[in-house]
């Protein structure tokens, strides 16, 4: 493959660039490509462009994408048109009176719900923004909690599918057995330093403990001003006797319980789907033909993050054809000090996935490269692997045109570009404080 040097980082640079002008995601992802595949093909281009779609609409992993959110977006409608979300809103305000509550309960949910980021996310950002909304928080504040809480808590969980990933990594890496993993695992959580400080953090933002600053700080003003949006009048929150918390609370249980069990969350979205028609049409809450038509309208409401997800796809994959990854860790890892390894590996590889908007590809391209370069340098293993767990959390968090981000956004009912403008600032005091960590820590540990 050849190596496009320092050309390789222009699709990434136009991506964003692009993004803060015109603020559209989508349209800055798709400009990206372009550059990325004039670069690679030159002026025949389109056929080969064309092709890469094809790639990843043809992907296992973008079809388990499709149904997984697609199928969420239905639920999503389903807790809406039964009042069952409403239900447990109006729980929430009674308990929230006030902001810093508020946010600390959507703190606080994000942490129950820690089976997967994706569940986590959605379920807060849709249970959570009509309460928000009621005591003038910025939405934008909302998407960026539950944001970044999520895979922060995930990741230090070893029975999520964060933690089962990273697992996984540790294996492939032979930094451990696959008998001795979930152990290995756990010897690492104290070294991932960016997930603890950000969950530390999230929630010192959440009660104002570490005041709002920023474009965030003129987003909460915005919001003070704002009158709640207005509830429809055919709407369940209208109706009290819809007004039921179990209607959203049993769905959400189910599918963790589901995918505890089975590892697959796609089939506890399935098999929620059959419940909640079990659950809600004998309640006479929607008629059967109402439900299909949820359905369906919920799926399509999840077509923006169909295509701001599609749209990284096709950048990870021609940022690897250009040899970004590659060229970036070549250029670092040679003069780096064994001491600064992992401080320079969470910085490598947090960059990279922010760059890729593939943060476990990026995390999987990196544990086979990195780890040797720190069993050669005699660096603290543990340390180094709890350095690029902690990178794939970071660049998750951060990186605004990405699956995780997207769907908080979605959920929050933002854009992905307000998302960037007030989260990135908060997110850069536990990433700096993250680098300082793995500088002290490599030179202590060795």
């Amino acid at each position: 493959m050849e190596n496009y040097g320092i050309l390789s980082l222009l699709p990434i640079t136009v991506v964003i660039v692009l993004a803060l002008i015109t603020k559209r995601t989508a349209l800055s992802l798709i400009a990206g490509t372009i550059v990325g595949a004039i670069l690679l093909y030159g002026i025949s281009f389109p056929k080969p462009w064309v092709d890469i779609i094809y790639g990843v609409i043809g992907s296992d992993l973008w079809i388990w994408l499709l149904l997984v959110c697609g199928f969420f977006g239905s639920l999503v409608a389903l807790f809406q048109a039964s009042g069952g979300i409403f239900g447990f809103t109006a729980i929430a305000a009674k308990v929230c009176r006030g902001e810093r509550l508020t946010l600390a309960a959507a703190w606080l949910l994000s942490v129950i719900v820690f089976i997967d980021d994706w569940l986590s996310i959605l379920t807060v950002g849709n249970a959570m923004r009509n309460t928000a909304d009621r005591f003038g928080i910025p939405r934008e504040m909302l998407a960026f909690i539950s944001n970044s809480t999520a895979p922060s808590i995930c990741v230090i969980v070893p029975i999520s599918t964060w933690g089962v990933f990273m697992t996984s990594q540790l294996v492939a890496a032979n930094i451990c057995t696959e008998e001795a993993g979930i152990a290995v695992f756990l010897k690492t959580i104290p070294y991932m330093f960016y997930p603890l400080l950000m969950l530390l953090c999230a929630l010192l933002y959440a009660l104002n403990i570490i005041p709002k600053f920023g474009p965030m700080r003129y987003a909460e003003q915005a919001a003070k001003t704002k009158k709640p949006p207005a509830v429809p009048k055919n709407s369940p929150q209208t109706d009290e006797k819809k007004q039921r918390a179990v209607n959203f609370l049993l769905p959400i249980v189910l599918i963790t319980i589901i995918t505890i069990v089975t590892g697959e969350i796609l089939y506890g979205v399935l098999i929620c789907l059959v419940f909640c028609a079990i659950l809600y049409l004998p309640q006479k809450l929607m008629t059967a033909g109402e439900y299909l038509n949820t359905i369906l309208s919920g799926f399509k409401d999840m077509i923006n993050v169909f295509f701001i997800v599609t749209s990284a796809f096709m950048l990870r994959d021609i940022n690897a054809l250009l040899g970004m990854p590659e060229y970036i860790i070549g250029a670092v890892k040679d003069g780096v000090s064994p001491e600064l390894l992992p401080a320079a590996a969470f910085i490598i590889v947090s960059l990279l996935g922010f760059a890729a908007g593939n943060f476990w590809g990026i995390c999987a391209i990196s544990f086979p490269v990195i780890i040797p370069i720190a069993q050669a340098l005699n660096c603290n293993l543990l340390l180094t692997a709890g350095a690029i767990i902690s990178a794939t959390t970071a660049s998750s968090n951060a990186c605004f045109y990405g699956a995780e981000a997207t769907l908080a956004c979605s959920a929050a009912q933002i854009e992905n570009i307000r998302y960037a403008q007030t989260a990135i600032p908060l997110i850069v005091i536990p990433f700096i404080l993250s680098i300082i960590c793995y500088a002290a820590a490599g030179f202590l540990l060795g």
